[in-house]
Parts: structure tokens; C-alpha cells; sequence
């Protein structure tokens, strides 16, 4: 018996996990499958050994040749020449390359976080869209069984001569109403429950998880301070830093290129007796400069980088700017959703009360069913206005979570 209920539960757990997901399970899954965080991985991975190279010495040059016709000398004859030198650039130019690397590396670093926000971003509205679409569902089809009970009482009194065959028709053509709300809904909410499968970067037909009610999170935690540390903003410093760098490589790349060399000559013995140094090798060290006569081309590069970092800057200001407009958006709307919620809360309460004080009186004989038609129509229009101010609020939470701080999972 034991052995049968471990293997039932066995076969039941990856099911009971799958149902058990929240919003932090899914921002997992997007992040672990995005195929574009993996390339962003792979540049950044890129950028760093692009330090290395950029820190290194040019190529070492390397020669030989052998004498046709032998030069003579004093000790002997010259067979062969074998030559070696390296060109070493003015100090400072291999460093100032190596941080303007560096720096370029931290940008491609701020721009995986910067793609993990936006995914996050994504998940969550299209998140917050099922949310939406399920508790519509049940709404629709909480009135649907509603409306089916009002048709009943309706059908029944209309035998005893208490009620009309139009009140029955106004409630089966409200039925009818919000039952094609529900099969549109349905329809909207497979479309996107397989979008969101495919943000996932999964099968498209796995169920998603949707919870009863929203969480909101503290507000006052996500300050507008923080915007100063979004990656993009970030990105945009490295990206000038980098540029900076440049502009010093560039600089000090209009300054003389000192080179230092040695030659080996192979000396043939000669034939004379007691001759001092007979056949002995030259050894020739050898320093050259290789001098920019001509600088047009440096100061004309450093020109273009100093440009390039003022549009950055720019760039930086605008965006910084932007972000700005999109925090005080979110928060006014964020705002306006907790008044619109607290509103159809008390909304909700009132008119259930009515709703009980029509059914009690059109017990009594004291009502048609106009009446207590309408105030179900209002409570559902005030249901579905409640769950759209819940999404909102949520859509509105997730962008000053992109703005200032990233998810934490």
C-alpha cells in the first residue's frame, strides 16, 4: 500500500509543481531560457578577452637572409643574417587601450542587466494580462449563473401571471451578452497564455499558474533616487569612459614609436693563421623611432571621439529625462488605481446591499425585474472595472521596478 501511494505521488509531483509556479518561478524560467541573455553572455565574454588583446605588444618581427655573394670582412666572410625587433608604443598608449576595453567589457555587462530588465518587464504585463483574462472568466461566469437563476424565478412567476415574457427575454439577451464576453475572453486568454509560453521560450501548450488575487508590493521601497542606477544609464557612463580612454590611446598614438631590434651575422672562418677574432659572429643591437610627421590623422581622431562622447552624454541626459516622465506616469497611475479600487470596493458592497433589498421586495410583490436586472449589470460592469484597476496598478508596479530596482528573486 505504501509502495502505491509513493508511486502516485510521484507521478503527481511534477503536476503539483507546475500548478505551485508564481511570477518569481516564471522570471526564472524567462531568464534561464532567453536565448538573447545568452547572446548578451557571449558578447560580454567577448569584451573581456578583448582586454587582453588590447593590452598587448605588437607583433615581434622576425627575418633571415644568406649572402649570394659573401661580403668579405677582416675576420671572414658574412654567410647569413638573422634579425629580430619590436616596436614598442609610447607610454601609456597600451593601458589607456586596455581600459577603454575594460570599460567597454562593464557596458556589455550593463547591457545583460539591461535585457533582463526588459524581459522581466515583458513577463510581468503579459503576466498581469492573464490575470486579467482568468478573473474576468469567473466573473462572467458568476453572472452567467446569476442571470440563469433570474431566468428561473422569472420563468416560474411568469406561469403564476407575476412577471412578463419580456423581463424573461431582457435577462436571456444579457445572458447571451456576457456569454459571448466569456467566449471571447476564453479565446483571448488561450492566445495569450500561449504567447506567454513563448516568452518563456517553452512548449506553447503548458499551463500557467494564475493566482486568485494580486500582491502589491511597498511602493515606498522603489525610489526615484534609483534611477540614477539603471544599467542603461550605467551603460552610458562606461560607454563614455571607454571613449575617454580612446581618445587618450589616441593621443599619445600621435607620439613617437620606438622600436628596438638585433641582428646576427654568421661570419665564415678565413685561412690565415693567429688573425684575432677569426670567423667571429657580429652582434648588432638596434633602436629606431618611428616619428607621426604627419598628425592630421590623430588630432582628427581625437576630435571624433570627444564628439562622440558629448552625444553620449546627451544621449544620457535625454534618456535620464525620460525615465524621469515614465516614474511620475507610473506613480500618478499607480494612484489613480488605488482610488479607482478603493472606490469599486465600496461600490461592491453597496450594491449587494441593493441587490438583496430589490430581491426581498420583488419577493413581496413590490418590484419587476428591471430593476433588480440593472443592479446586476452594475455590480458586473463594477467587478470588471475593479480587475482592470488591479492590472493596472500592477502594469504601473512592474515599470518603476524597471526604472529603479530590478526584481529580486
Amino acid at each position: 500500500m505504501k509502495t502505491k501511494i509513493i508511486i502516485i505521488s510521484l507521478f503527481f509531483l511534477p503536476m503539483m509543481l507546475c500548478h505551485s509556479q508564481s511570477l518569481e518561478d516564471y522570471l526564472i524560467i524567462a531568464k534561464n531560457n532567453s536565448p538573447e541573455l545568452q547572446s548578451r553572455q557571449y558578447l560580454y565574454e567577448s569584451a573581456l578577452e578583448k582586454i587582453n588583446e588590447s593590452g598587448s605588444l605588437p607583433n615581434t618581427n622576425f627575418s633571415g637572409g644568406y649572402f649570394i655573394q659573401e661580403p668579405e670582412t677582416r675576420v671572414g666572410a658574412q654567410k647569413a643574417r638573422l634579425s629580430a625587433s619590436q616596436s614598442l608604443p609610447w607610454f601609456g598608449t597600451l593601458s589607456a587601450k586596455k581600459e577603454s576595453a575594460h570599460f567597454n567589457a562593464k557596458a556589455e555587462q550593463n547591457g545583460i542587466d539591461l535585457v533582463q530588465r526588459q524581459l522581466f518587464l515583458e513577463v510581468k504585463k503579459e503576466y498581469y494580462q492573464l490575470y486579467e483574462l482568468y478573473a474576468k472568466q469567473a466573473v462572467y461566469t458568476e453572472n452567467i449563473e446569476i442571470l440563469d437563476t433570474y431566468e428561473s424565478i422569472a420563468l416560474n412567476d411568469l406561469e403564476h401571471n407575476r412577471s412578463s415574457m419580456v423581463e424573461v427575454l431582457k435577462i436571456k439577451i444579457e445572458r447571451n451578452k456576457i456569454q459571448n464576453d466569456l467566449d471571447n475572453n476564453r479565446l483571448e486568454f488561450e492566445a495569450s497564455r500561449r504567447s506567454f509560453n513563448i516568452l518563456l521560450n517553452r512548449d506553447e501548450e503548458m499551463d500557467i499558474n494564475i493566482p486568485v488575487s494580486l500582491e502589491f508590493g511597498d511602493i515606498g521601497l522603489l525610489n526615484k533616487n534609483d534611477i540614477a542606477q539603471n544599467p542603461k544609464l550605467i551603460q552610458y557612463d562606461n560607454m563614455q569612459s571607454a571613449l575617454l580612454n580612446l581618445e587618450i590611446a589616441a593621443k599619445k598614438e600621435g607620439m613617437p614609436v620606438i622600436g628596438v631590434g638585433l641582428d646576427y651575422v654568421f661570419v665564415d672562418e678565413r685561412e690565415v693563421a693567429n688573425l684575432i677574432d677569426n670567423g667571429k659572429d657580429i652582434i648588432m643591437p638596434m633602436v629606431s623611432v618611428s616619428v607621426p610627421l604627419f598628425s592630421n590623422r590623430f588630432s582628427s581622431k581625437q576630435k571624433q571621439l570627444r564628439l562622440d562622447q558629448k552625444a553620449i552624454e546627451s544621449t544620457k541626459e535625454s534618456t535620464f529625462s525620460r525615465f524621469n516622465m515614465l516614474y511620475e506616469n507610473a506613480l500618478a497611475t499607480i494612484e489613480k488605481a488605488k482610488s479607482t479600487l478603493q472606490t469599486q470596493e465600496e461600490n461592491l458592497m453597496q450594491v449587494e446591499q441593493a441587490q438583496k433589498a430589490l430581491l426581498s421586495s420583488y419577493q413581496t410583490g413590490g418590484k419587476d425585474f428591471d430593476e433588480i436586472l440593472e443592479i446586476q449589470l452594475m455590480k458586473l460592469n463594477i467587478q470588471l472595472t475593479k480587475i482592470d484597476a488591479e492590472k493596472e496598478y500592477a502594469n504601473q508596479l512592474a515599470i518603476l521596478h524597471y526604472l529603479t530596482k530590478e526584481h529580486k528573486l
